[in-house]
């Protein structure tokens, strides 16, 4: 809001409800430019590493709930008895570097499954299992009819960059994530 007025020897007056003195410049100083610029490093510090952990929570929550989802999957098929048999999952560590991945499958035991109905998944490249027993093997099997786990035990899901995700498989076949 600019307002101008005459004096009494007819020279203008500039007056401007401002912290800045009235100006013909148009545009910004360099400090006002140096202060934004400041005010955006500062956000950013701030900002940066809150985003990051949020990433990594978030690839923990989003593959924890996958593995719990094909646990209860295979669980529920071997409760319900679809096609007859018992169904499972597999989780295999992969030693040479590659993603590890966990196995939907149908059968007795992963090594007498049914091939054709696997389901395959494999974790991110930031991601790795801990399983039972520290091996790099874990075959979880529902009996057919009840749903009751042959192997119960905890998987680990870890991230590289920290933080790690607890599944839970107990006697009776609950599927729990801490």
């Amino acid at each position: 809001m600019k307002q101008e007025n005459k004096n009494e020897t007819g020279v203008f007056l500039c007056f401007r409800v401002s912290l800045f003195p009235c100006s013909n410049d148009k545009g910004f100083t360099l400090i006002e430019l140096l202060i934004v610029i400041g005010i955006f490093l500062v956000l950013a510090v701030f900002v940066l590493p809150v985003h990051g952990n949020l990433q990594v929570s978030t690839q923990l929550n989003e593959n924890s709930s996958l593995i719990i989802q094909t646990l209860r999957i295979a669980q529920e098929r071997s409760s319900s008895g679809l096609n007859n048999t018992n169904h499972g999952v597999y989780f295999r560590i992969n030693a040479r570097g590659a993603e590890d991945k966990f196995v939907l499958y149908q059968g007795g035991s992963y090594g007498n499954r049914e091939k054709e109905y696997d389901r395959k998944y494999f974790l991110d490249e930031v991601l790795s299992f801990s399983l039972p027993g520290a091996s790099s093997e874990y075959d979880l099997n529902f009996s057919k009819g009840e749903g009751i786990p042959d192997n119960p035990g905890t998987i680990t899901l870890s991230h590289s960059a920290g933080g790690e995700r607890e599944i839970i498989i107990n006697e009776i076949g609950m599927v729990e994530k801490n």
